[in-house]
């Protein structure tokens, strides 16, 4: 039964999806910052963090929704989000200006996107998320990061240099939430501080909408596909409005397409290996026919 406590928590969820993207604004203002001062090569750590940060809100609420027991919330915010960055990351990209696909998105981001999405999908109709398969699942981001180190060696230097430039502005872009200006601040200390405060704002939305579902007596299921995948994805959907008003709609197409690769093998990786568990397969299935139809 709902009361003022109940509502309370719908308020609660909106902060922590507030603070959710805050900590993700702090991760991104440092992360270009953090890999100069250690050395490392800007384009792969660019092009890793780009993916692997624009990801992290779907990846942390799947796995604090998934320890605390709400395993539909978990497995629906997993699926539901990677739906969510196709049909507004990039289809709102799309609206606002036509988009530049070049042969090098196809090559090394869609048609990989494309293979772990089938990979999943058939690994889920069973009606099962296994362990070993969560293993499968998260050796697939080796190829991965092993496409951008061949990518780099492969490219010429005018070419890296400007992969280099494109990762920064996407780290800008993905900071940028609703206009925000970005100031990049340097050192692994803010980067922890980001971290830490995305993960307490992931904190806050699992706590609300597992007591808004338990109040309400809402479908935990559909919680997950519709709640929580919108609240987490709102980075990414404020990014790509923002690159798309700055004329970065490519930028903004590999973001999602490079996030959505990370969500598949992350999320559903590491639920995997955490908490194995059944489900029943009539209910995801439609879901998983859309991300394939979509993808």
């Amino acid at each position: 039964m709902a009361d003022a406590y109940s509502f309370a928590y719908i308020a609660l969820a909106a902060i922590g999806i507030i603070v959710l993207n805050q900590g993700a604004k702090f991760i991104t203002d440092n992360a270009v910052a953090v890999s100069r001062n250690f050395g490392i090569s800007r384009f792969v750590v660019g092009m890793l963090i780009v993916s692997t940060l624009a990801a992290m809100p779907e990846v942390l609420v799947s796995i604090i929704a998934l320890k605390e027991g709400a395993e539909q919330i978990a497995l629906g915010n997993g699926l539901a989000s990677s739906v969510v960055t196709i049909a507004f990351v990039i289809g709102l990209t799309a609206i606002i200006v036509p988009l530049k696909v070049t042969r090098e998105i196809i090559m090394r981001d869609a048609v990989f996107l494309m293979t772990v999405t089938i990979v999943a999908s058939v690994l889920l109709l069973d009606g099962q998320l296994a362990f070993l398969e969560g293993i499968a699942l998260m050796i697939l981001f080796v190829p991965y990061t092993m496409n951008l180190l061949l990518a780099e060696r492969s490219s010429n230097k005018k070419e890296v240099e400007e992969s280099i430039e494109d990762a920064k502005i996407q780290l800008q872009l993905m900071g940028n939430i609703f206009g925000k200006k970005i100031e990049i601040r340097a050192g692994p200390h803010w980067l922890l501080f980001g971290i830490l405060w995305t993960v307490m704002g992931a904190e806050f939305v699992v706590r609300s909408i597992m007591k808004m579902t338990n109040d309400f007596s809402l479908d935990p299921w559909l919680v997950g596909i519709t709640i929580a995948a919108l609240g987490t994805t709102l980075p990414d959907i404020a990014a790509s409005y923002h690159a798309a008003r700055r004329g970065f709609g490519d930028l903004a197409l590999g973001e999602g397409i490079g996030a959505n690769i990370v969500t598949v093998l992350l999320t559903l990786g590491l639920m995997g290996i955490i908490k194995p568990m059944s489900f029943d397969i009539s209910r995801i299935l439609p879901l998983i026919i859309v991300l394939n139809l979509s993808t």
